[in-house]
């Protein structure tokens, strides 16, 4: 079995138990707490998330994409990260007021102080596991990911019992961090490094800085409608879009999610090897948009009893906002691994350049679209995966020579199999009208008709994914 499909294997046995439990978290959370609650912590974890994208600074890219390591070189990454991420700890910290007061939400502050501990331990996780990932060595990961997920649904739904409201979630995420710490310190398979060199970071950080902009543009991508309803809007409305946005996350990001964590070690070793990476990325996209597109089209039409089975009847108004952005996710997925890519091949300016446009582009939607309507702001997102489709083709295009035709030709069969699936939903919620019929029986019947649909479709289009499935026993990259 080679390194690459057996990292795939055990980092999808990692990614998709995560996911398990997150979906279980997820479920118990938004029937114990009302939206005024989870929105109030989804506006003080968007800010945060957006800050936390600077506290690695990419070191962990920077090891991974390396193309010969040192120990001296580790050290720095370490240090480097230390003085980031222990200086956004502390500034987070600080603005805790600040933000309470400007969306006039006290509770913040608090939930600010709590989030920002974890940026303490953040750098004696990150640099073992990126010296795990770069060795493929993805089977040690499994365990820090499962015992901290477990650790950190116990944690907050213990304190939730307790009363703890939306303060349970942050310490739930705190919980999670230092139960990773403790992995990573005392399993001998990761390499440990305790003793930073804060000196001579300029190189890493240079990468870093495109890195972590680029992360933090993109994530700002997702949390937007979070911070800019959250000031123009009320929590209620915050907390029902991001139930939305959040059921068609995790369907996606779970699908994905399996494969991403092998993508840069295994383009980067492309590279090293001088093998072609605009044939590794084409295959890759090929493969995952044969699985992601059908789930999301499905998703789409049958948004109404998937949020009643994932959050309850209380939610309902979450599920037009799931179906606009299931599509918007299926767009954003044709150039997923763009990024990857990117880093892979030393361009990292482009990928930053790309994450500008897209930053703005989408505060300007939410911020113009907010006043027509709530599910304005959706459909926004609709315009955004059109302008990203565009600007990352012409980009790879024209950094990487990408063939234009040829990689939205092999695509085609994924565009034509996500139709089918969808018409298939649609005919099943004429038998069983989601409105009316058990969310339960709704999705049965879906998870019973649509999966071999599915395979038959792909046998049909002779899809290279079936081949992968049948051949090999599991799709690889």
């Amino acid at each position: 079995m080679s390194k690459v499909r057996r990292a795939v294997i055990f980092s999808s046995a990692s990614q998709y138990l995560v996911r398990i439990i997150g979906l279980a978290t997820t479920m118990i959370v938004a029937r114990l707490l009302t939206p005024d609650e989870i929105g109030t912590f989804s506006v003080a974890s968007a800010l945060v998330m957006i800050i936390s994208e600077f506290k690695l600074l990419g070191a962990a890219d920077y090891l991974v994409r390396e193309e010969e390591l040192t120990e001296e070189k580790i050290r720095r990454a370490l240090g480097l990260t230390v003085l980031i991420s222990w200086g956004l700890g502390f500034l987070i910290m600080g603005i805790g007021p600040w933000v309470s007061s400007y969306y006039d939400l006290a509770p913040l502050a608090i939930i600010f102080f709590i989030l920002a501990s974890a940026f303490f331990l953040g750098p004696f996780i990150s640099i073992p596991m990126a010296l795990v990932a770069r060795q493929f060595n993805f089977k040690v990961l499994f365990a820090a990911n499962i015992l901290s997920s477990i650790a950190a649904l116990a944690v907050t739904v213990t304190l939730i019992n307790f009363g703890f409201s939306y303060y349970s979630l942050a310490w739930g995420h705190v919980a999670k961090i230092l139960v990773e710490f403790l992995v990573v310190t005392f399993t001998k398979d990761f390499p440990t490094y305790w003793r930073p060199i804060f000196s001579n970071v300029g190189l890493i950080a240079k990468f870093g800085i495109y890195n972590s902009l680029t992360n933090l543009l993109k994530k700002s991508v997702a949390v937007a409608p979070d911070i800019v309803i959250g000031k123009m809007g009320t929590t209620a409305q915050v907390g029902m879009f991001s139930r939305g946005q959040g059921f068609v996350s995790f369907l996606s990001d779970t699908l994905i999610s399996g494969v991403a964590p092998v993508v840069l070690p295994y383009l980067s070793d492309a590279k090293r090897s001088g093998e072609d990476l605009i044939t590794a990325y084409t295959k890759a996209t090929v493969m995952m948009c044969a699985i992601v597109w059908p789930v999301l089209a499905v998703a789409s039409v049958a948004s109404l009893p998937a949020i009643r089975v994932f959050f309850g009847d209380q939610w309902d108004a979450a599920a037009p906002i799931a179906s606009i952005l299931a599509i918007w996710l299926a767009l954003r997925t044709t150039h997923h691994f763009a990024n990857n890519l990117l880093i892979a091949s030393g361009k990292e300016r482009a990928m930053l350049n790309k994450e500008i446009v897209l930053f703005f582009a989408i505060f300007a939607l939410v911020i113009a679209s907010f006043p027509v309507g709530f599910h304005a702001v959706a459909y926004s997102f609709l315009v955004l995966g059109v302008i990203e489709i565009v600007l990352v083709t012409g980009l790879l295009a024209h950094a990487l020579d990408l063939k234009i035709l040829t990689f939205f030709l092999v695509l085609v069969p994924n565009l034509l199999i996500a139709v089918v699936c969808a018409i298939c939903t649609y005919i099943i919620s004429i038998w069983l009208p989601f409105e009316s019929t058990s969310a339960w029986k709704a999705i049965g019947a879906i998870a019973l008709v649509l999966p071999p649909i599915w395979l038959s479709l792909l046998v049909a289009f002779k899809h290279p994914l079936y081949a992968a499935v049948k051949f090999t026993g599991g799709p690889q990259i």
